[in-house]
């Protein structure tokens, strides 16, 4: 019989380098190949479709949603929802990108998606104001509050040097699954709020990382609070003024997808016209192990949904 571990078991293992063989959630050493072996993408993107078709398409580049999740157990989905705007602010992830990934999950067999963050915003009016939530409660999610203190456990971060320990949801150390879902945007501190970034939503004092190291703090983290799928929107960007905006917002109308958030983050960072080498966290990430920087190295596999025929093309992958 195959014993399972809970999630919580499972990234204290992962932190303490005591789990050798692969498993899923583990990310591929930096020079390593792409997470599901020779020829599979490193990053699938979608692009020039719909929130909800984009989403699909890039996740089925990646092998289906099931390959990240866990039938009959529960997934928690953390979006961007941290300032109280409206979805054209483009300050938080796209509502219709959360809520097709709450339907890709229960699709996959999840029991229970969970859809929270902790806010920088008043929760109820940024919730409300984001879209999110009701775009989620519509797809049938559960949607949790994540501004009190209880709900958050303390951790120890073993490979954290800055960042030693912190207290981190609940919800993300009991889940089956974590799926992280940000936005694409710049910021003020961290230079750009992708992946990584987006991670601080899941911890309750924010303001440590701010006091103690905010690129050394992020990357950190992302040693130890490690999602089974980041699914990254660039459907409207913030580039200017973030994270909060308002700013100047361009419309790329992107989804890109994959499990390394060193790569995702350079990838993200190159649609907003930077490079990934530029900024602090995702390099100190790369170093620590935590996933690959050099986009040249990767495999990186577009569908365009503008095109005729890109339906073909996604049955013809897994033919």
């Amino acid at each position: 019989m195959k014993k399972t571990i809970s999630r919580r078991d499972f990234l204290k293992m992962v932190g303490f380098g005591s789990l050798a063989v692969a498993t899923r959630g583990v990310y591929p050493a930096v020079s390593g190949s792409g997470p599901f072996g020779e020829g599979q993408p490193d990053v699938a993107v979608a692009e020039n479709g719909s929130p909800g078709e984009m989403v699909r398409a890039a996740v089925q580049v990646l092998g289906g949603i099931n390959k990240f999740i866990r039938r009959g157990k529960s997934v928690v989905v953390k979006p961007n929802i941290a300032w109280a705007r409206p979805p054209s602010d483009a300050a938080n992830t796209n509502p219709g990108v959360v809520a097709e990934i709450v339907k890709l999950c229960y699709e996959g067999g999840g029991s229970e998606v969970i859809v929270m963050d902790h806010t920088c915003n008043n929760c109820v009016m940024t919730y409300e104001k984001s879209g999110i939530k009701a775009a989620a409660l519509r797809a049938n999610a559960v949607v949790k509050r994540a501004d009190r203190r209880e709900y958050y456990e303390k951790v120890k971060v073993p490979k954290g040097r800055v960042l030693k320990e912190c207290e981190v949801l609940k919800e993300i150390l009991d889940a089956g699954a974590m799926i992280n879902v940000p936005v694409v945007k710049v910021h003020g501190g961290a230079k750009v709020t992708l992946s990584m970034k987006n991670l601080m939503g899941t911890v309750w004092d924010r303001g440590a990382f701010h006091r103690s190291g905010l690129h050394e703090c992020i990357a950190e983290l992302s040693t130890y609070v490690k999602p089974d799928l980041i699914i990254m929107d660039a459907v409207r960007i913030l580039t200017t003024r973030g994270p909060q905006g308002p700013g100047k917002v361009l419309s790329p109308r992107k989804v890109a997808a994959g499990t390394d958030p060193v790569a995702l983050d350079a990838y993200g960072t190159g649609i907003l016209g930077r490079k990934a080498q530029d900024i602090p966290h995702i390099v100190y990430a790369h170093k620590l192990g935590v996933g690959r920087i050099n986009l040249a190295r990767l495999n990186i596999r577009t569908i365009d949904l503008a095109k005729v025929g890109w339906r073909m093309q996604l049955e013809e992958l897994f033919a």
